[in-house]
C-alpha cells in the first residue's frame, strides 16, 4: 500500500546486516545500490557515506564500540542543561558523582 514505506524498511534493514554480520563488501554494496535510489534522503544518506567511507569501514570491521562512552556523555550534557548554568563548578561535580 505504501511502497515508500516498504523501501525504508528493507533499507534500513540492509543497513543493520551491514554492521551484524560485519562484511565490508556489504557495505559497498549498499552504497552502490542506495546512490540511484529513487527516495531523495536514501540517495543522499548513501552518497554523504562515501565522504566517511574509511571511518564507516571501521566501524563495520571493528567489534568495538564507543556506545558507553556515548552514554556517559549524554548524561553529563542533561545534567548541565538541566541545572541552566545557575551553579558553580564545585556543585557541578557534585551532581555528576551522583547521577553517573
Amino acid at each position: 500500500k505504501y511502497p515508500i514505506i516498504i523501501s525504508l524498511k528493507v533499507c534500513i534493514r540492509e543497513f543493520r546486516e551491514i554492521f551484524d554480520k560485519g562484511y565490508q563488501a556489504l557495505l559497498y554494496s549498499f552504497i552502490d545500490k542506495y546512490s540511484t535510489c529513487a527516495i531523495k534522503l536514501i540517495r543522499k544518506f548513501s552518497e554523504s557515506m562515501k565522504n566517511d567511507l574509511e571511518a564507516i569501514e571501521n566501524a563495520v570491521s571493528s567489534p568495538l564500540s564507543n556506545g558507553f562512552v556515548e552514554g556517559t556523555n549524554n548524561k553529563v550534557k542533561m545534567v548541565k542543561r538541566t541545572m541552566c548554568g545557575r551553579c558553580g563548578c564545585k556543585l557541578l561535580a557534585a551532581k555528576l558523582m551522583v547521577k553517573v
